[in-house]
């Protein structure tokens, strides 16, 4: 009876290895999934960047006058709409429905909070040319507001994104 009830107790811990082990090849997957996400939000944040070194060549462009005060407002108009399509392809980019729940959540926030911070640096652009036009003070306010709202929404997206990667296994 008792070797009976050992056979039971090692079959189960068997089955009990094996959906442990089960459990960590859907880590495998959702590992897939979550470095495919990372990977089409950085590609979105990769193109605003390279938008963003542009206000600085607008800038000193204007600064070193080889360009008008109106075409570098224009300029930097035209930034605002090519930045403001990408944060649109922020909020766009895809949380996979078979994630689990908690990192569905904390990808949605990521991707969320990415797009507002990136919409922040395109308020820049058009802060900065109504200032080109106006050489209103209070433009160089919003200006510096919206940097700081940028760089203080970046330190938790990608202390979250770690987080996220930690939970499905990757380093």
């Amino acid at each position: 009876m008792k070797s009976n009830s050992k056979k039971i107790m090692v079959i189960i811990l068997g089955v009990l290895l094996f959906l442990v082990g089960c459990g960590g090849s859907g880590d495998k997957r959702y590992q897939g999934q979550v470095l495919n996400f990372e990977q089409e939000l950085t590609k979105a944040t990769q193109q605003a960047d390279k938008i963003g070194e542009q206000f600085i060549v607008i800038v000193d462009d204007f600064k070193n006058e080889k360009v008008s005060k109106e075409a570098a407002a224009e300029r930097l108009k035209n930034l605002k709409k090519d930045m403001s399509r990408i944060t649109d392809k922020m909020y766009a980019t895809k949380v996979d429905d078979t994630l689990p729940s908690d990192i569905k959540e904390k990808l949605n926030d990521i991707k969320d909070r990415t797009a507002y911070a990136y919409f922040q640096k395109a308020k820049v652009a058009g802060h900065l040319a109504t200032y080109l036009e106006s050489k209103d003070q209070q433009e160089l306010r919003f200006i510096d507001r919206n940097f700081k709202n940028f760089k203080e929404e970046m330190e938790p997206i990608k202390k979250g994104l770690k987080e996220v990667k930690q939970a499905v296994g990757i380093k």
